[in-house]
């Protein structure tokens, strides 16, 4: 279980991007936070795709910092399948 715990925030760091390396993002921070109370069963998974795909559906429900950080998310995804 602790295992799974410490997992976590490092499963979520696409939250951040590559820049979460180099500097704390707050978004990061809160969206974990979040995803644990709004998609439990999907961060049960450990599927960081699955968490992402959860939080955002849920995007209205998130704090004004995850929102942020989950469009920023939701914009990588949409360019990428456009490509």
């Amino acid at each position: 279980m602790a295992i799974r715990a410490a997992l976590v925030p490092i499963m979520l760091g696409a939250f951040a991007g590559t820049a979460a390396l180099a500097e704390p993002d707050p978004g990061k921070k809160a969206c974990v936070a979040e995803a644990r109370r709004l998609c439990p069963a999907e961060m049960k998974t450990m599927s960081r795709k699955k968490v992402e795909a959860c939080m955002i559906a849920k995007i209205e429900q998130t704090s004004p910092v995850c929102h942020a950080a989950m469009l920023k998310i939701k914009a990588e995804r949409e360019a990428t399948v456009r490509k």
